[in-house]
């Protein structure tokens, strides 16, 4: 699996208003391509001196993804394009030689530059899987690939947009589900600490993420008595289960009176 991140990051970003999550884009990624077999190598391609990339590595690294830095700024700090998908074509034709046992290369990307190691590829008898964000991927590529997969379809944002009828984040999207979760569960409430700081601690800004609930009203907050002390009650939070990106994000507006699916 090799993934042009930079090309998925800005793509989501500039057409979504996403700001992609290490986590999600591989996790969906490597749950779809294992289907075909067992994923013996994972690259990602990057400017990891970029601020919007800071901690990218160790988040990788964690998922078992190989960072692989790209210089992407010239002289006069202009962004060189395609910096990423050079260096993910020549590991591809590297890998086509020094790697015999792989027969089955996944390619996320979306520039038409990546044709001829397809191409390449074909000729070593080797399929080609490429995802890429739908609305920036070149046609031609997805032509000449084995098979297309969208990167909207893997993350559900197709599903999230059409329904709310506005773009839902990733971020805010995983803590509908999570607190969904909880709240399916057992417990007397939720606190908003527990969300906060171990629920969404994969997240880069947890914090931000509740705040944006709140302020937004997917997420409403209440007292609870605090058995520690009488006089310090606890925050505890449950979702606005009315409210569109709720109802979008565990599809409850078609099927009201039923209970929400935990996720």
């Amino acid at each position: 699996m090799l993934i042009d991140y930079e090309n998925v990051y800005w793509s989501l970003k500039n057409n979504y208003g996403f700001s992609l999550e290490p986590g999600m884009l591989v996790d969906g990624v490597r749950n779809l391509i294992g289907r075909q077999g067992h994923v013996v190598l994972m690259l990602a391609y990057a400017d990891f001196d970029h601020p919007e990339f800071k901690g990218l590595q160790t988040e990788l690294q964690r998922r078992s993804v190989e960072p692989r830095h790209v210089y992407s700024v010239n002289s006069e700090e202009d962004r060189r394009k395609n910096a990423a998908d050079i260096e993910l074509s020549l590991d591809a034709l590297e890998l086509v030689y020094t790697r015999l046992d792989i027969d089955y290369y996944c390619l996320v990307c979306g520039d038409r530059d990546v044709i001829q190691v397809i191409k390449k590829l074909h000729t070593r008898r080797k399929q080609v899987h490429v995802i890429g964000v739908e609305r920036t991927t070149s046609k031609d590529l997805k032509q000449f690939a084995d098979a297309f997969s969208s990167v909207e379809r893997i993350l559900g944002i197709e599903e999230m947009t059409a329904k709310a009828g506005e773009t839902i984040t990733p971020d805010l999207a995983f803590l509908i589900k999570k607190v969904n979760c909880l709240e399916q569960s057992r417990m007397a409430f939720v606190g908003l600490k527990l969300v906060t700081t171990r629920v969404l601690a994969s997240l880069r800004d947890p914090q931000s993420v509740v705040s944006q609930a709140i302020s937004e009203g997917i997420l409403e907050t209440y007292k609870v008595p605090n058995p520690s002390n009488n006089d310090f009650p606890t925050t505890a939070c449950r979702l606005n289960r009315a409210h569109p990106f709720v109802e979008a994000i565990l599809d409850t507006k078609e099927a009201k009176g039923t209970e929400p699916f935990a996720s």
